[in-house]
């Protein structure tokens, strides 16, 4: 092995080099000369690369390691607080960040109920996601990326994400690898791309966004492969996608299922449930009714269903809210209805500037009644009798003539 330290070992001398951080820059210098080189031999023993375990099983812990450097080379204890200096450990903690606290945050943004808080909260998630991926990068200080392996926490994650993996039949590993990880690459891109612009209401460019997305998912994916950095911003990424994907799918579906649905309830009247509560005209809830007789007049009237049962709405008056009889609903109709006009006469027991008042009246004019028709009474006129004669009145005597009258015998 080369004298330039990779991976745990070079982990190992930052970490050192921290503890070691106090001592006058130029004999910090040389001792961390005979440190390198006293790395590198333990590291050419090695079969291959050593981990950061193998390391501390063979010299023991950085603090370790220093102590016996001081205490060989006669320099006292170290008294200041030292300073994490291991890039596994600052490029971890900030890829843990970026992979849970940036979800965390677009999973609220995809299930908040208004528009204005899943665009606020999806921000937020995105800024925090792509923020503390690129300082987990910068942490990295130009180290390979498995120096994160080589930390405690590190090693654990790799065990168990490799427990996981082994419990998966080598078969199906191998097609999850081939065909499923190309389909997950499109897959998340295209949900990605076109989420983002709907989370955001230009649902007229997801289509668009989509597309994109599913192209750049792929191109990042190859570029992942080639550097590893980009882990980083990938598995952030992977945790939304396995969040949002099945949330997507299931809108879609659950949608979908609503219009067929929907149809069916419109296109067969024996499905059709009107709502259970209140009173409704085409859809729309009715508070009051005013109605009004042949004439025109508005009348006061009490509405009852075919069986008999009372039509109620519940009250609006003034003493609505004061009334304590319990009763809430009436079918007498219409229903005063509580408006409120300036206090002509305020007085210290009611100094309000308004006061309430009941108005039955109808907020609208009803339409002119007809007045032939229907709904019209004439007088009728009487037909003739077939049957009855008629006698003409006797014709007046013409002046100057004599009337002459027969005896009755």
């Amino acid at each position: 092995m080369n004298s330039t330290l990779t991976g745990a070992v070079a982990s190992y001398l930052a970490q050192v080099r921290a503890e070691l951080s106090d001592l006058p820059p130029g004999e910090l210098a040389d001792v961390l000369d005979d440190v390198t080189g006293h790395l590198t031999e333990v590291a050419a023993e090695f079969e291959g690369e050593p981990t950061g375990i193998a390391l501390q099983e063979r010299l023991g812990t950085p603090h370790e390691y220093a102590a016996e450097l001081r205490t060989a080379a006669g320099y006292p204890p170290r008294t200041q607080p030292v300073t994490d200096q291991n890039p596994g450990n600052r490029a971890l903690r900030w890829g843990l960040i970026a992979t849970l606290v940036g979800p965390f945050f677009v999973a609220v943004a995809v299930f908040a109920g208004g528009q204005g808080a899943s665009a606020f909260f999806g921000f937020v998630g995105f800024v925090i996601l792509f923020g503390a991926a690129y300082l987990g990068v910068r942490a990295l200080r130009g180290n390979d990326p498995r120096v994160v392996l080589d930390t405690p926490r590190g090693q654990r994650g790799e065990r168990q994400i490799r427990d996981l993996i082994e419990q998966i039949p080598p078969n199906v590993r191998k097609e999850l690898v081939t065909i499923g990880q190309p389909v997950w690459w499109v897959l998340r891109g295209a949900v990605g791309g076109g989420g983002f612009f709907l989370l955001f209401g230009a649902g007229a460019v997801a289509v668009v966004g989509a597309i994109g997305g599913a192209v750049l998912s792929v191109w990042v994916a190859r570029r992942t492969q080639q550097d590893r950095r980009w882990l980083w911003y990938v598995i952030p990424l992977n945790v939304v996608a396995a969040v949002a994907v099945p949330a997507f799918l299931s809108a879609a579906f659950l949608g979908a299922y609503s219009g067929v649905f929907d149809r069916s309830d419109y296109n067969n009247s024996s499905n059709y449930n009107p709502p259970s509560d209140g009173l409704r005209w085409n859809g729309s809830e009715v508070t009051n009714v005013y109605p009004f007789d042949a004439q025109g007049k508005q009348v006061s009237v009490a509405l009852y269903t075919q069986d008999g049962e009372a039509i109620t709405l519940p009250l609006q008056g003034c003493a609505t809210d004061n009334n304590n009889s319990g009763t809430k609903n009436s079918n007498i109709l219409p229903h005063a209805v509580a408006t409120y006009v300036p206090n002509e006469k305020p007085t210290e027991a009611n100094p309000d500037e308004s006061v309430c008042k009941d108005e039955i009246k109808a907020p609208f004019t009803p339409p002119q009644f007809p007045t032939t028709g229907p709904t019209s009474n004439p007088t009728p006129t009487p037909n003739p009798t077939p049957s009855a004669k008629v006698t003409p009145p006797p014709a007046k005597p013409t002046p100057g003539a004599t009337l002459t009258v027969q005896p009755t015998r």
